[in-house]
């Protein structure tokens, strides 16, 4: 056994591969198919041969380019599984040196880097025809480790990374995308004994404990043998007695095996994970084989099915990984990695540290737009577009950039907005486009498509006028954000939005001494060795729902998240906003207003409020309704519950006389609201009323007579230092006017919204009636959107049936308006977003959207 005793920095990266399902042919499309855990499109490798050219020359000066040196400074180390020095008439560099596994290759880097010398280590298995025998009967995205695993597809590509001195990152003022701060290695590594010995030394070398590594990338080869081999020996290994710390990540469950390629590879996964901050997935996992789940149940690890963020540690300091590389000649090398952060003096999370990547820019997804000021010139470029996607050499890509950079050249009244993920994809939504934009225009009606393709004939900064904008300081100033309720927050709310946005990462994480705490990660992105069942996911949201503080926190975060996708990275900021119940906190949080709410963290923990008084126990409720304290016997005992039911305010009013223990919370829309209290109340009002109820299994008893008690500590809880005097209008449905920005304006604004009923409609209509036009949910669901809608459409209906035939059109444009939800549950982040820019776009909402079409993980030395 061997050690390496440098610490040596990773400043180049390079990846390509394809198998029989997909080919990823750029470092930045191998990274979306990493995040995402699957390969991604099609290959015609079986029918048409290889569409991959595979270059070692050539991934090296790619390398050497984006680190402005010359390629002759740099050794050439190629990892061939099968390779020896005959191996080299394949390889098209000079001088490189040929090994059969990571093992050989760490030893000579470590010597090299020892000699100041800048080496590039690529891992190759070159390209062949695929046969029928070469794919897996079921080629899931899982591991060996699995019960379900069935075989590894075969694939070939190539990944390379530069390593360099620490001496010369630092002279070159080069890109560090990690360092490696220590490994072992072993030859005829053959049982689980010698796997944990080389674990050991590696992490001892490396001077850092197994508890502080939070990701560890596998091996898992289809050897049952020596797969059975590395897992006992790394979870004897890395045996805590902190449970669910280290996540097990594994790149083979992506690309298959590839032999030199994927040992190689697996290194390289590791450094991007790090690099961009995330906890990468294994798509397919189910659970170990049932022989070793009890090992594994003792063990520190958890396997995640949906990659998700990798919050910043709460002492700041570097994220670890380690990786586990088995070959198939026996030879084990086992690396740890660090983060690379970068410091400022005086900042926690500093803006030179975002770290940029080409996951939306590079996928299949596309926005395509199609600007004109008049219905004809509209059709014309429809059909000038059709043609470009007819040329084989354009690509989907190009025409999405070509429009764009079109459309940023000159200003146009009307915008047709197109999401496609292929040329014939983009035909067909040009064909629906043609019919349905001359339809939109006899109607003056919106024309959608279910793949989320947008266009209206009257956007809504076109609608305004001076008269419409007599209270706003522009009619371009038409912005409003919504911050809904804490209720919508659910598993896996956001968990993507980190690597599609990396821009909004350095003040998310300044919002919190530990932001991870703050966005409740371990709830809403649970940490399992077995993959949960969708019963097992819908009881973790119904238990996420009961905890008061919990979801109030996580509501509050993630609003600010929301909120700086739109600040940070398209520019767009709030000229009116308002929150629907506990929104409103979140509304204060999010834009700005409060110089830490982060403090709201530990307040809501310690709250008796939150967890006890209007939540948990409901010991103020039961004070109120005289109710005796809950014992063992009655822990379960439900005296609140909260419906959602069809009526009007007035009727609950009459229906509800002479009950004591009933309480319209909220107003939703004029005819449909939320009522609560005691259930058996509750539901003799509204079997009274005749209508449908739906619980919500929400035990809290906010926005009612008995949460008045608790109205003095509520101002206390939210009475915080503020910051200097926002541009944003901020309405709070306890007065229905802006609140002044003093800290206890807001804590007085916060406690009187909580105890008091909520009257949806009227702060709608109120900030409507002062020129808001575009209203964006920043958060979870749709909710306030749909009711938005609802809200102005029967405004318009109820002022339309009393007046002239002639005043109609006047009146409906008054409430024009368009309201769009950016987060819909069960619906990917990215597609969900993407729609959403389509309708503000084609509203004429000015965007900054050149994100979606350039980006990369590579960086390039200025």
């Amino acid at each position: 056994m061997v050690q390496g005793n440098f610490n040596s920095a990773i400043i180049g990266l390079d990846a390509q591969f394809e198998n029989q399902l997909s080919v990823q042919d750029n470092i930045d499309s191998v990274e979306r198919a990493l995040y995402l855990g699957k390969s991604l499109g099609k290959s015609l490798a079986k029918e048409q041969g290889s569409a991959l050219t595979i270059s070692v020359s050539k991934a090296v000066e790619r390398m050497a380019l984006a680190n402005q040196v010359p390629c002759t400074d740099i050794k050439v180390i190629v990892l061939a599984q099968n390779g020896t020095n005959q191996a080299k008439p394949t390889i098209d560099i000079d001088n490189a040196v040929v090994v059969s596994s990571l093992a050989k290759a760490m030893l000579q880097i470590d010597e090299l880097i020892a000699q100041n010398a800048l080496v590039a280590l690529v891992g190759v298995n070159l390209p062949k025809s695929f046969t029928d025998n070469d794919l897996a009967a079921d080629p899931l995205a899982t591991n060996s480790f699995d019960e379900s695993f069935t075989g590894y597809q075969n694939c070939h590509g190539m990944a390379a990374l530069l390593f360099a001195s620490v001496s010369f990152a630092q002279s070159n003022n080069s890109y560090v995308y990690s360092w490696l701060k220590g490994f072992a290695v072993g030859d005829e590594v053959t049982n689980f004994t010698e796997v944990a010995e080389v674990t050991a030394s590696a992490l001892d070398n490396a001077q850092v404990s197994a508890n502080e590594v939070g990701l560890l990338e596998v091996s898992a080869l289809a050897d049952s043998k020596l797969a059975m081999a590395e897992s006992r020996g790394l979870i004897a290994s890395y045996a805590d007695e902190d449970k669910l710390t280290t996540a097990v990540s594994c790149a083979r469950s992506v690309t298959g095996e590839g032999e030199g390629f994927s040992q190689v590879f697996g290194l390289l996964r590791s450094v991007i994970a790090l690099q961009q901050r995330y906890i990468p997935a294994i798509s397919d996992w189910q659970q170990p084989l049932a022989s070793e789940l009890q090992n594994w149940q003792d063990s520190s690890f958890y396997l995640a099915t949906e990659a998700r963020p990798w919050y910043p540690q709460p002492n700041g300091s570097a994220h670890l990984a380690a990786y586990s590389c088995l070959a198939a000649n026996n030879n084990y090398c086992h690396l740890v990695l660090a983060e690379n952060k970068i410091i400022v003096a005086g900042e926690k999370h500093p803006s030179q540290d975002i770290r940029h990547n080409g996951f939306i820019a590079c996928s299949e997804l596309k926005i395509i737009l199609v600007p004109a000021d008049s219905q004809p010139a509209l059709l014309t470029r429809l059909i000038a577009i059709a043609a470009e996607a007819d040329q084989a050499q354009q690509s989907l890509k190009e025409i999405a950039l070509n429009c764009f950079n079109q459309a940023q050249s000159a200003s146009s009244r009307y915008t047709i907005v197109l999401l496609a993920e292929s040329k014939e994809e983009l035909l067909k939504e040009i064909r629906s486009a043609q019919s349905g934009i001359e339809t939109a225009f006899a109607q003056q009606k919106e024309w959608r498509t279910p793949k989320g393709s947008f266009f209206t004939p009257v956007p809504v900064n076109e609608l305004a006028t001076d008269n419409e904008a007599a209270d706003t300081e522009s009619i371009n100033n038409n912005v409003s954000f919504l911050y809904p309720g804490i209720g919508a927050t659910y598993v896996g709310l956001g968990r993507d939005l980190f690597h599609l946005f990396p821009e909004i990462h350095q003040d998310v994480a300044d919002l919190a001494d530990d932001i991870g705490a703050s966005l409740k990660d371990k709830l809403l992105n649970p940490r399992t060795i077995v993959s949960p069942s969708f019963k097992e996911l819908k009881q973790l949201d119904l238990n996420l729902r009961g905890n008061l503080a919990d979801i109030a926190e996580a509501g509050v975060g993630f609003a600010c998240v929301f909120t700086k996708v739109f600040e940070n990275v398209f520019k767009v900021k709030a000229d009116y906003a308002t929150g629907y119940s506990m929104g409103e906190v979140s509304m204060y949080a999010a834009l700005g207003a409060w110089q830490q709410p982060g403090l709201m963290s530990a307040r809501l923990a310690n709250s008796d409020t939150f967890n006890e008084r209007l939540c948990g126990d409901l010991l103020t409720l039961r004070e109120h309704w005289r109710l005796p304290e809950p014992t063992a016997e009655k822990s379960n005992e439900l005296i609140w519950e909260t419906y959602t039911i069809k009526a009007t305010l007035d009727e609950v009013i009459k229906a509800s006389e002479g009950e004591e223990r009933v309480y319209c919370t909220i107003i939703n829309t004029p005819d449909s609201l939320l009522l609560a209290g005691y259930p058996a109340d509750c539901l003799r009002v509204i079997k009274k009323l005749g209508v449908r109820a739906m619980a919500l299994n929400m035990a809290n008893a906010i926005h009612s007579a008995p949460a008045k008690k608790e109205y003095q500590d509520m101002v206390e809880l939210y009475t915080m230092e503020v910051n200097p005097r926002l541009k944003t209008k901020m309405y709070s449905s306890s007065c229905y006017l802006p609140v002044p920005q003093l800290s206890k304006a807001i804590a007085h604004s916060v406690a009187k919204c909580l105890c008091d009923r909520v009257d949806f409609p009227r702060l709608i209509n109120t900030m409507h009636d002062k020129g808001a036009r575009v209203f964006i949910e920043m958060g979870p669901g749709r909710s306030l959107c749909s009711w938005t809608d609802k809200i102005l459409d029967f405004a318009v209906q109820g002022v339309v049936e009393g007046t002239s035939e002639g005043d109609t059109e006047s009146t409906a444009q008054r409430k024009s308006r368009v309201a769009v939800p950016v987060n819909a549950k069960g619906t990917n982040d990215e597609l969900t977003y993407l729609r959403a820019l389509a309708k503000l776009i084609s509203h004429g909402v000015t965007l900054d959207i050149k994100t979606l079409f350039k980006g990369s993980i590579i960086v390039h030395k200025k």
